[in-house]
């Protein structure tokens, strides 16, 4: 009986131990930017609010989305693989991003979000005021 209460303590102690560690590795990757990057993400968010609206979570959420994959962009640019390579990481990542996105954004929103893109990458969206 003493060894059963003995294996329990060590089997929650470790799955404890295990759970907590992965929560704080995935805070590890949020606080590993720089203030460069947060600055960024802040600016592109700041855009967003204007053209979509956001409500503060969702404001909040996106910043550390673009702050994320800012990190992850930057950790394949330092990758050693060839040109081609790098370009369909980055546009995978592009599209896992968007689809994170997708996840924070009411429908009309991301439809919104989608249109502007577009916009963008076609060189006819209308210029930017940046608050002035």
């Amino acid at each position: 009986m003493k060894h059963i209460k003995i294996l329990r303590l060590v089997l929650s102690l470790s799955f404890i131990v295990v759970f907590s560690s992965i929560a704080t590795a995935q805070d590890l990757t949020q606080n590993s930017n720089n203030p460069q990057m947060e600055m960024a993400a802040k600016e592109r968010v700041q855009k967003w609010e204007r053209e979509l609206s956001l409500r503060a979570k969702q404001a909040l959420l996106m910043e550390k989305k673009f702050v994320e994959f800012d990190i992850k962009r930057e950790k394949l640019w330092k990758d050693n693989i060839s040109e081609e390579e790098r370009l369909d990481r980055l546009k995978n990542l592009k599209i896992l991003e968007t689809r994170e996105i997708r996840d924070i954004l009411t429908k009309p929103q991301f439809d919104r979000y989608l249109l502007v893109l577009e916009e963008e990458a076609e060189g006819t969206a209308p210029p930017q005021d940046n608050g002035k």
